[in-house]
């Protein structure tokens, strides 16, 4: 559970950076928890378009999760506001400073990542070529990519997480208590943003997933973002680095 200082200060960081609209969305599902498009719509009594542009606002930056779960008969959509990887936000400077110190050579590739939020890798490599001041030598896409997977297999970044996975809190509560009829260990409980985040989560190899030598953006072969690697969206992965950087 959030308190009300934590609220206070994750509505403010978002209000700094992305304005008062997207902070007011975001301060309503740190409030009230995971709630459906149409429910966020009659808490603020803002017109849908504008909270819906600002739940993919949030989305981009990794500060809320989207998740579908059945209600009734029908299935639903729902966002849950990730409150630590709001906090992070603060830290970005000094992640900046570490990746500085470690990788010097990405260090353009992570502010890309950290100001734009998820990103392909084609419109990293974009990003980066428009950085070079006129008159220098633009680097080649090879050394780009070469210089995108050190960060990747330090784990500094990672694949985006699953869209918008299925989660059934029934189910998870009919497995959690079958679990106790065992003799207990030391079960942690999960609270329902961290089932919810787990189960978005990509397992290993393909969190961490290098782009191979030679790949073209998979956009253009392959539709489904989670089938491809050069074409999937690249976000900073904040809860291990960040906490790294803080050592």
């Amino acid at each position: 559970m959030v308190s009300q200082h934590g609220i206070l200060l994750a509505a403010g960081l978002i209000s700094d950076h992305f304005g008062p609209l997207v902070a007011k969305v975001c301060d309503c599902l740190l409030r009230h928890g995971a709630l459906q498009l149409t429910e966020i719509v009659r808490r603020l009594k803002l017109p849908q378009g504008q909270v819906k542009n600002s739940l993919l606002v949030l989305i981009q930056h990794n500060c809320v999760q989207a998740f579908s779960s059945p209600r009734g008969d029908r299935t639903i959509t729902l966002y849950l506001a990730i409150f630590d990887n709001v906090l992070h936000r603060l830290r970005f400077s000094k992640f900046i400073s570490v990746i500085r110190a470690a990788i010097p050579e990405s260090e353009t590739l992570i502010e890309g990542l950290l100001q734009n939020g998820r990103l392909t890798f084609d419109q990293l490599v974009g990003r980066t070529i428009s950085k070079v001041p006129e008159g220098t030598i633009r680097p080649a896409r090879e050394e780009i990519r070469m210089n995108f997977n050190k960060l990747v297999y330090a784990r500094y970044v990672e694949r985006c997480p699953k869209a918008e996975p299925y989660f059934n809190p029934q189910e998870d509560e009919q497995s959690t208590a079958a679990r106790r009829r065992v003799p207990k260990t030391a079960e942690e409980v999960l609270s329902l943003k961290q089932k919810v985040v787990n189960t978005a989560t990509l397992s290993d190899p393909e969190r961490f997933s290098e782009i191979p030598y030679g790949m073209e953006d998979a956009s253009k072969t392959n539709d489904c973002p989670h089938n491809a690697v050069a074409g999937a969206k690249i976000s900073v992965y904040l809860c291990i680095c960040m906490n790294g950087a803080a050592e």
